[in-house]
C-alpha cells in the first residue's frame, strides 16, 4: 500500500507525538510516542493493532476533531492493553 501522506503532531495536553498515515484522505496507519522520545518516530512502522482499534471505534468516539478522537482511542487502547496484562 502506498501512503500518500504522513504527518506528525505534538499533542501537549496528552504529552505525546502522533504520526498519522493517510491514503485518499483516510487514516491507514497510526503510531505514537508518549513524552519527548520522538526521534525516529516518523520512519517507524505503524502500530497495526492501534490502527485497527481506532478504525473500529472511531464512529463512537466523542472528540470534536480527528486528533481528539485519535487521542481518545490511544487512551482507551492503552487502558485495554494494560488491564489485560494482569
Amino acid at each position: 500500500m502506498k501512503i500518500q501522506s504522513k504527518e506528525i503532531f505534538w499533542c501537549a495536553d496528552d504529552d505525546r507525538h502522533i504520526v498519522i498515515h493517510t491514503k485518499h484522505e483516510r487514516i491507514v496507519g497510526l503510531l505514537y510516542c508518549q513524552g519527548d522520545g520522538a526521534e525516529g518516530l516518523f520512519d517507524a512502522p505503524i502500530d497495526e493493532d492501534l490502527t485497527s482499534f481506532f478504525l473500529a471505534v472511531e464512529p463512537i468516539l466523542t472528540g470534536t476533531t480527528e486528533l481528539e478522537k485519535i487521542n481518545q482511542a490511544i487512551w482507551a487502547h492503552f487502558e485495554y492493553k494494560t488491564s489485560n496484562k494482569a
